[in-house]
């Protein structure tokens, strides 16, 4: 089988965007150091807003959400060309983009620098890093040359110590430190080189293959994770992949499930943390029960670790992990994204870009 022939894996995995996925544990490390020294606003913030799309975006939803049990204020995310009347100078923005050049977070820094809001920029250089630094805002400097979707943790983690280091909750160091101990076990327990009946990665992406992957979330809680597979999915795998996140999906989502056909069926993965409550247990188990018997088939995969950082960092590794592989398994270089870049591309030909 291809996923137990680790030269066939280089091979396809022509980018090394396994060699990536691997080294998550540093990058979450790194990322954490690099906003040691970042400025803070003289005053705690009436509110968070991040802007950011893609791959940099999907920071600001795990934010969110790591921050939501604790922090006193609301954290926004803001994935468009226009920043919700309420930003101003009570808010703390974080402009998340890898490139610096993503053309939508350019246009709310700008808005938020014409508002007053206190501006964090993320990015490994380009426009927004020099737009930023001729304005006098902070900016944590990621390291380039990744694609943007590798890049999660350096730029998470700068938002989760600036958070921290106002009082708004998260991560300590030392819960920083015990996650990316956690990740590094984890991916060398779910690498290449480990054999597929001992991977339950490679497992999992052998159950996709040929299917539609549905990823349900059994909380809004690790909602954003189950957003991040569908991306990798997409990205890496280059296959259609849909998401959704209980409770909500049970008043609609579970009767959309009466027109699927068993030809066609998709294969649902849930994701489930030990914070889900019996309530979610039940709603799981009751999906299962009335809708989704019709699916090609059902696993469910668990975080693990203590804190919900480590937790959903976990459930984001392996995700990345299955992605890959499921690549591997269609024959594709996980890395390239052709595509995205042709979008791209039409829109700066566009005539509005002229």
């Amino acid at each position: 089988m291809v996923l137990d022939d680790v030269g066939e894996i280089t091979r396809i995995d022509a980018g090394g965007m396994l060699g990536l996925i691997q080294r998550l544990a540093d990058m979450t490390l790194e990322g954490w150091l690099a906003a040691a020294d970042i400025p803070l606003p003289p005053r705690r913030p009436g509110v968070v807003v991040v802007a950011g799309l893609g791959g940099s975006g999907i920071g600001g939803d795990l934010l969110r959400a790591l921050l939501a049990p604790y922090s006193p204020i609301p954290i926004v995310v803001v994935k468009d060309t226009r920043l919700p009347a309420f930003v101003g100078p009570e808010t703390l923005l974080f402009a998340s983009s890898y490139s610096g050049n993503t053309e939508e977070t350019l246009a709310l820094h700008g808005a938020a620098r014409r508002s007053g809001a206190w501006i964090v920029a993320i990015t490994s250089g380009g426009t927004l890093a020099r737009r930023a630094r001729a304005e006098g805002h902070p900016v944590v400097t990621v390291p380039a040359g990744l694609p943007p979707r590798a890049a999660l943790p350096h730029l998470l983690m700068p938002m989760l110590r600036v958070t921290a280091s106002l009082g708004l909750g998260g991560p300590t160091d030392s819960d920083v430190r015990a996650t990316a101990a956690l990740l590094r076990d984890l991916a060398g327990r779910l690498g290449p080189a480990v054999p597929v009946p001992e991977n339950p990665a490679k497992r999992l992406a052998s159950r996709l293959h040929g299917h539609v992957p549905v990823v349900y979330a059994a909380t809004p809680t690790t909602a954003p994770v189950a957003y991040r597979w569908k991306t990798q999915l997409n990205e890496n795998a280059k296959v259609f992949a849909l998401w959704n996140a209980f409770p909500e999906l049970s008043h609609n989502e579970v009767v959309g499930w009466e027109g699927v056909q068993a030809a066609g069926a998709p294969f649902v993965v849930i994701l489930r943390d030990e914070d889900d409550g019996p309530r979610a247990a039940r709603e799981v188990e009751a999906a299962k029960a009335v809708s989704l018997s019709r699916a090609r088939g059902v696993e469910e995969v668990w975080s693990q670790g203590m804190g919900l950082l480590t937790r959903l960092m976990s459930l984001v590794l392996f995700g990345d992990f299955v992605s890959a592989y499921l690549a591997v398994l269609r024959g594709i270089d996980p890395t390239p994204i052709q595509r995205i870049t042709e979008m791209k591309r039409r829109l700066q030909d566009g005539p509005e870009a002229r």
